[in-house]
């Protein structure tokens, strides 16, 4: 891939990471203001959003493994909170919609430029 593809991504991988950055940020007020920090949760969050907002502002992490490799970490950590502790219908929407916008930004990156 040419550093010109990299940095010219279409406009959804930008519109994507904006979903993801307010939808992550959404999840980690949420868990502070019905003070259930859990650490686990929320540093899969911090992951997503430190990637969300690099293929928003940086254009040369514009590559899929960076929120493909996000979203793994995001899943595993969720994953195992999940086994330990069990988790809610909101929790599991906003783990399963992260992970899935994660999944298309990669999705969208990876696609050869025409």
């Amino acid at each position: 891939m040419r550093d010109s593809d990299v940095r010219t991504r279409p406009r959804s991988v930008l519109v994507l990471s904006a979903i993801l950055t307010v939808m992550t940020v959404f999840d980690i007020v949420l868990h502070v203001a019905i003070d259930q920090v859990e650490p686990l949760r929320i540093s899969g969050n911090f992951v997503v959003l430190a990637a969300a907002l690099a293929v928003f502002f940086v254009p040369s992490a514009r590559r899929a493994w960076v929120p493909a490799l996000a979203g793994a970490i995001s899943l595993a950590l969720n994953l195992v909170f999940i086994l330990r502790e069990g988790i809610g219908p909101l929790g599991a929407v906003l783990v399963a919609a992260s992970t899935a916008l994660c999944v298309a930004i990669a999705i969208v990156l990876a696609r050869p430029r025409r």
